[in-house]
């Protein structure tokens, strides 16, 4: 059963408000500078705004990083943000700097969140969202030579996204986390409990099937 009820803040402040808005508390620009760790400590003892400045530092990067492991299912990817930063703000008390930084362990539970999703439903629909993939509707001085341009880039990013949900989930999640959010492979490989050295492989494998699918569409397209 899903535990957001928990948390001390209503759903997804950020993604409906302006990320930049002042957090409505006193104490929110001290919260706001403070470093990942301290925020962390201070979510452990129950601190409400240490645990909404660390989420508004990193519900973007993540939701970015679960919308691309839900194949672009938006509504699906925010159900697994606020379960993921749920399980952060139950567990902050369990975080162990010894073993590592906040940053990976905070994606760690994010990825652990879309396994266990993803093996408890199976979410294998393919799906593209317009929306992700950057094609709006073209206003009426929109000449042709862009709307083409535009309708090219839109069916590249289908391509690549049809690619990305054909891949193996270990060879997703590694291109995900290595090209969406720039992680290092030490970081991914904290976040995902594999080697880096089979990490490198693994996205080194899937890059080489990204670039075949968009190769294949590029030669579909003439």
């Amino acid at each position: 059963m899903s535990t957001t009820a928990l948390l001390p803040f209503p759903l997804l402040p950020s993604l409906v408000e302006d990320p930049a808005k002042p957090l409505p508390s006193a104490t929110a620009p001290a919260m706001q500078a403070q470093g990942d760790r301290a925020l962390v400590e201070r979510a452990a003892r129950g601190d409400a705004d240490a645990f909404t400045a660390l989420y508004r530092r990193y519900e973007r990067p993540v939701f970015g990083v679960l919308l691309r492991l839900a194949g672009g299912r938006r509504a699906l990817a925010e159900e697994w943000l606020q379960e993921a930063f749920t399980r952060v703000w139950l567990g902050a008390g369990t975080h162990d700097p010894s073993r590592g930084e906040v940053r990976p362990w905070i994606y760690k539970i994010a990825l652990n969140t879309a396994r266990s999703e993803l093996a408890r439903k199976r979410y294998r629909t393919p799906h593209v969202s317009l929306d992700e993939s950057g094609l709006d509707l073209p206003d009426a001085g929109t000449g042709e030579g862009r709307i083409a341009a535009r309708l090219d880039d839109a069916r590249r990013a289908e391509a690549v996204a049809l690619a990305l949900r054909d891949l193996p989930d270990f060879m997703r999640e590694v291109i995900v986390l290595r090209c969406s959010r720039e992680l290092s492979f030490a970081e991914i490989a904290e976040v995902t409990g594999a080697p880096q050295g089979t990490l490198k492989s693994r996205f080194h494998r899937a890059v080489a099937a990204l670039r075949a699918a968009l190769s294949r569409a590029d030669g579909g397209a003439r």
